[in-house]
Formats: C-alpha cells, sequence, structure tokens
C-alpha cells in the first residue's frame, strides 16, 4: 500500500536538493504524483514553490493573473499593484517580479508572521485562487476565457 504524499513533504525533499533555479528541477517522483498532490494541496506556499521548480522562466502573464487572483489578501494586492506598474518594456531597477520564484518568496513572508486559525483559513482561499490561474503545474494551461 503507498502512502499519499503531500505536497508540501513532496516540496521540502526538493528544497534540501535544488541547485540551479534557473533551470527545472528533478522533482524525484512521478508527476502524476505531483498533479495528485497539488489538486489535493491546501499549502499555496508550496505550490508556488513548485511552480518556480518545474515553470523557472520568465511568466508575466501568469504572474500577474496569480497576484491578482489572489489580491484578496493584501501583500498580493500590493503585489498585483507592483506587477502593474512594471509591466514589460518599462524600466525599472532591481529584480523583476514576474518570475513564480518571487510570488513565493513574497507569500512565504507574509504567512510567516500570521496566527495559526487565521493562517489556516486564509491557506485555504489561497491554494483555491492558485488552481482557478493555474489548474495543470507542468503545462500552465489555465481555464478558457
Amino acid at each position: 500500500m503507498t502512502t499519499r504524499r503531500t505536497l508540501t513533504d513532496l516540496m521540502a525533499e526538493v528544497s534540501g536538493r535544488a541547485r540551479d533555479w534557473a533551470s527545472p528541477q528533478d522533482l524525484g517522483v512521478d508527476p502524476m504524483t505531483v498533479t495528485a498532490a497539488w489538486l489535493a494541496s491546501d499549502d499555496p506556499v508550496a505550490m508556488l514553490f513548485l511552480l518556480a521548480a518545474v515553470q523557472p522562466r520568465r511568466e508575466v502573464e501568469k504572474c500577474v493573473e496569480l497576484a491578482t487572483e489572489m489580491s484578496f489578501f493584501e501583500p498580493m494586492r500590493d503585489e498585483a499593484h507592483t506587477m502593474s506598474r512594471r509591466l514589460p518594456g518599462m524600466n525599472f531597477n532591481g529584480r523583476s517580479p514576474f518570475y513564480f520564484i518571487h510570488l513565493y518568496q513574497r507569500l512565504h513572508s507574509a504567512l510567516r508572521w500570521m496566527e495559526e486559525t487565521e493562517r489556516s483559513r486564509l491557506e485555504l482561499k489561497l491554494a483555491a485562487a492558485i488552481r482557478v490561474v493555474v489548474p495543470d503545474p507542468f503545462t500552465l494551461v489555465g481555464p478558457a476565457v
């Protein structure tokens, strides 16, 4: 009998062996297992970490969509606003916000200091919002509009 692995557990293993975040990371498990864990996950930080691991390229549209969909949470609302001011073709100093690793880092730091009950409630809503924009982490195919 196989124990069902959570996305949080899978990403904890990946972070320990990840090297060059400019390249897709070897997850060490079958993509079907990862997809099942993605669909069952209530951990938005692990979800964004997975996106950063398998989709390291600059993803302007998806990052803007994700930040906008999660904008009910103030740090993500701020991030969506910042992104709207830094759209491609505009010159700006500093790191580009249009990478999943940036959204992961921003969400991770924002949730770290929250009270546990509030964080748990919010994580469910954030995870659902992420799945609305990215139902499949390997293809980034979103719902047809």
